[in-house]
């Protein structure tokens, strides 16, 4: 940062009649300017980073949607379970890893948990049909009685 200042004698002023009395202070705000820029730009990316970390928490694992653009919305609350079926068939309960042999007992204490009878299923488009319709029947045996499968819409 730097600042300039001229101060000269008001005496010396009175004496000499080619000296004059000046003060020039200047303070340079190109450094402030550089860290506000540094701040927003950290801002911007923590930022993203969060969302983007408490979307994939709450919905586990990553997988590619089947599309489907005849399917309507499903409306979802917020605590919804989310059941995810990965392309090597592992199983994640919100972001949980969960075992076939525990899962109907996983599945009925994330239900009462949030108090609700709807399970939101997602699946990777490359999971069969038969181990879908098998993770249903565990899920309708724990008390759900919705089931909704969630897709990816085609968009054109």
């Amino acid at each position: 940062m730097g600042m300039n200042i001229q101060i000269e004698d008001a005496s010396a002023a009175d004496s000499e009649p080619d000296v004059s009395e000046t003060v020039v202070a200047e303070i340079n705000i190109t450094p402030l300017t550089d860290v506000f820029l540094v701040l927003l730009i950290i801002f911007m990316v923590t930022s993203t980073a969060i969302v983007e970390s408490e979307i994939t928490s709450r919905t586990g694992v990553k997988v590619a949607l089947p599309k489907a653009n005849a399917a309507g919305a499903v409306t979802k609350k917020r605590t919804d379970p989310i059941l995810t079926v990965t392309k090597s068939n592992e199983i994640y309960l919100f972001s949980k890893k969960v075992d076939v042999a525990n899962l109907e007992q996983e599945i009925r204490k994330a239900l009462n948990d949030v108090g609700s009878e709807t399970l939101l299923m997602r699946g990777d488009k490359n999971v069969f049909l038969g181990e879908a319709v098998d993770l249903m029947a565990i899920a309708k045996k724990a008390g759900a009685k919705n089931i909704a499968i969630l897709t990816q819409t085609d968009q054109k």
